[in-house]
């Protein structure tokens, strides 16, 4: 599952590491500012445009954006799940720990993150919102309110 075109992938891999990091950030703070207000498709395209960008591979002496990455797949996998889209859910949680384990990502970079604390993290949903909780400044991870199930009454 991939949330931006072919043309906007390649446009945002050719920018510095710190103006995508801005931008992820942006689509980021947009995507919680929509889950606010229940714009609960917004809040997919927001978050899954930010986890597109995150798992996008810059040159190897860059700093990662594997929280990033990691952060963004939260948001978006479990607004997919909230949705009822299980399998758009596994797709973004496959695509994460696939990008993740990415070859150019086997040598730990100075200053990075752990890539395998993002791993379990990823594979153990009882710690995403600890995670979200430890690296953005929001009050929960936000979550899709159950849809009302509508009770039907049959007069005798």
């Amino acid at each position: 599952m991939e949330f931006l075109c072919p043309n906007h992938r390649q446009q945002f891999a050719d920018l510095p590491l710190e103006e995508r990091k801005d931008l992820w950030l942006f689509w980021m703070e947009n995507a919680h500012d929509c889950s606010e207000q229940g714009q609960w498709r917004d809040v997919i395209s927001l978050a899954g445009s930010a986890f597109d960008l995150a798992c996008l591979h810059g040159p190897r002496d860059e700093s990662c954006m594997h929280i990033e990455l990691t952060l963004s797949a939260i948001l978006v996998s479990r607004a997919l799940s909230d949705r009822g889209e299980r399998a758009g859910m596994d797709a973004v949680i496959l695509r994460a720990l696939e990008s993740l384990q990415h070859p150019d990502h086997a040598a730990p970079i100075d200053g990075c993150c752990d890539i395998h604390d993002c791993v379990s993290v990823l594979i153990d949903p009882s710690r995403h919102a600890d995670f979200f909780a430890d690296y953005l400044n929001w009050p929960s991870l936000p979550f899709v309110p159950p849809k009302r199930a509508t009770m039907v009454r049959t007069l005798h």
